[in-house]
């Protein structure tokens, strides 16, 4: 009699928990798609107690293979963006002294508001772009009121935080005192380019004028007695455009000669530095008065830099300057604190300033980069 009993083939049975799937098993399940396997025979149908009332959609993998790029673009059509890299440990500041002494070197203290404020200068300095070569006008009709210094450290700090391409240049109808104020002299001067544009057309040729600093920036002094026209700053000015992406002008004292006109009529910035006196002030304010109809805004715009010497002060001036500025409509007041390196008369380093006094020219290059519209 013939067996009719029905072969089957044995299963093997699922893999207990926390059991490792044998080889080829295992590379199978980290390389194939999961996919609905049919429900088991002789099982039924699960009762409706169980069954889910909302079930997800079925997901193609085949649309992620052929369309990599999909959730991407999703992302970026939401205006999705990198979360920000996190601040590293604090550099300067009491607290992180304090914190380091007590934890005998092993905290990493967080940065403070002013080292956090600083570093955001900082990046909006070095991040700032625009679709040309931009001027800074650096003036004050009044003499001693900080002109000179205040190029030279606003145009090295510039070029130390984005890394060079900054021109700082003596624009004064008369030869001034740029050159005595920075570091090293060059063989020739200001002049040169003035009386021969055309020869200085190349960026090596320009840096034969150049005393280059420690900051990285380029300063272009005189060496010589000279009278600067209209005709010489817009030479001047246009081989500097072609060189640099920065040019910081320090201008002279007489405010209706056509030099200083023709510098103010290029500038696409002013930074006027003034001192607490009451001279230096209202010079300042006459001319931001004088510019508040020019179409390139740039009374609205202008930053000034107070800065506090151990000089003469007009009594109760300090209490009111922020309020007089206000007034007159600039862009922003910026303090800077007393700092014997200047004082001193002699090259400025930026790296010999005091700490206080580099945080607030740091503020100053900020706040110009932040009022500084290109038309």
């Amino acid at each position: 009699m013939t067996d009719t009993t029905e072969t089957t083939t044995p299963t093997r049975p699922a893999p207990a928990a926390g059991r490792r799937l044998p080889g080829a098993d295992r590379a199978r399940a980290f390389t194939e798609p999961p996919s609905a396997s049919p429900r088991p025979a002789g099982h039924g149908d699960l009762p409706d107690v169980l069954a889910d009332p909302d079930p997800d959609p079925v997901v193609s993998w085949d649309r992620f293979a052929q369309e990599p790029s999909g959730s991407t673009e999703v992302l970026v059509q939401q205006g999705w963006v990198p979360p920000a890299p996190p601040e590293p440990p604090a550099e300067w500041g009491r607290r992180r002294t304090v914190l380091k002494v007590l934890s005998l070197g092993l905290a990493t203290p967080k940065p403070g508001k002013e080292e956090l404020a600083h570093r955001h200068n900082v990046r909006a300095i070095r991040q700032a772009t625009w679709p040309r070569s931009v001027r800074i006008a650096v003036t004050n009709p009044k003499g001693g009121s900080g002109k000179t210094p205040t190029a030279v450290i606003l145009g090295g700090l510039l070029a130390g935080i984005r890394g060079g391409s900054v021109a700082i240049w003596d624009a004064a109808d008369a030869a001034g005192t740029l050159g005595g104020r920075t570091e090293g002299i060059a063989a020739r001067c200001v002049s040169d380019i003035d009386a021969d544009p055309d020869g200085y057309a190349a960026p090596s040729t320009v840096g034969m004028v150049a005393a280059t600093q420690t900051s990285f920036a380029d300063v272009l002094g005189s060496l010589r007695e000279r009278e600067f026209t209209a005709d010489s700053i817009t030479r001047v000015t246009t081989v500097l455009d072609r060189t640099y992406r920065i040019s910081v002008a320090d201008t002279g004292n007489v405010p209706h000669s056509p030099a200083f006109t023709q510098i103010i009529g290029l500038a696409d910035i002013l930074v006027v530095p003034t001192t607490l006196t009451a001279d230096s002030v209202n010079k300042a304010v006459a001319l931001l008065r004088r510019l508040q109809d020019t179409p390139t805004g740039l009374a609205a715009h202008a930053v000034v830099a107070v800065l506090r010497t151990r000089g003469p002060q007009t009594p109760g001036l300090a209490e009111q300057i922020n309020a007089i500025f206000a007034k007159a409509g600039v862009g922003a007041v910026v303090d800077i604190p007393f700092d014997p390196h200047i004082a001193a008369g002699t090259a400025i380093s930026i790296s010999s300033l005091t700490h206080a006094s580099r945080v607030a020219w740091t503020r100053l290059a900020a706040a110009t980069v932040a009022n500084l519209t290109v038309n």
